[in-house]
């Protein structure tokens, strides 16, 4: 069976390849996944959201180096406000390989003091269920959603990882971060594990966090890190206290 090659070309972005599907879909890839946020571009990024709940998904991403459809699956439940704790019950389901240390069917860990006060100004007055999404919409949900794998879920919430992904974008062109093009949620994510390097968390702990095995946790975060002092005060400011 002959499969179409597709074919990429450049586009007016540095480092961004553009492309059209059979069925006429334009699609776009970059050349370089590894990007991440520095700490003044992050704050000029997350000031420029006023609704709240879409700004604490941003900070619940960079907060926890969650994946989007684990983020877009937590529970108010999920979080832990005595505990300062974090329980990811939905998570990418991992082939095993070795020296894996997120291994199972859940992932929880501590997040900080900062992440808390974010949480909690964001129930403000609002009447919680604790068996609700956080940001799903609950009513859309099939009754059985909680039983279903991970791949009968997509359905239910592939819109929502759409519209954040376009939102993210539309907030980064009103910044001046001029390759905004370079982002994704994903790359929050990439940003987690670069800034959590400034803090003394054993790499294990770090591997777990992220449910990356340690091969792939030094292909992604292996890089040296670049961070002035004057940055890093940043991150420890934005972040908390980390522990």
């Amino acid at each position: 069976m002959n499969t179409k090659k597709l074919v990429l070309k450049k586009s007016k972005f540095d480092g961004l390849l553009i492309g059209t599907k059979s069925d006429g879909t334009k699609y776009s890839v970059r050349t370089d996944r590894r990007r991440y946020f520095f700490p003044d571009e992050w704050i000029e990024f997350i000031s420029q959201f006023k609704n709240k709940e879409h700004k604490f998904f941003f900070i619940t991403l960079l907060h926890t180096g969650a994946r989007i459809m684990e983020a877009l699956n937590l529970k108010y439940e999920d979080i832990n406000t005595e505990r300062n704790s974090i329980n990811f019950k939905i998570v990418k389901q991992r082939k095993a390989k070795k020296n894996f240390y997120a291994i199972g069917k859940s992932r929880g860990f501590f997040v900080s003091n900062n992440y808390i006060k974010e949480y909690k100004s964001f129930i403000r007055n609002k009447k919680i269920n604790n068996n609700e999404y956080i940001f799903l919409d609950n009513s859309k949900l099939p009754q059985n959603y909680d039983s279903l794998d991970n791949n009968e879920k997509k359905q239910y919430y592939t819109s929502k990882t759409i519209s954040y992904s376009n939102m993210l974008k539309r907030k980064l062109k009103k910044t001046t971060i001029k390759d905004w093009y370079n982002f994704s949620p994903h790359n929050i994510r990439k940003t987690y594990g670069m800034w959590m390097r400034t803090f003394n968390i054993e790499m294990a702990e770090l591997c777990y966090r992220l449910g990356h095995d340690m091969d792939t946790f030094m292909a992604h975060y292996g890089s040296s890190l670049i961070f002035t002092d004057s940055e890093k005060r940043k991150i420890f400011k934005i972040m908390g206290d980390v522990k």
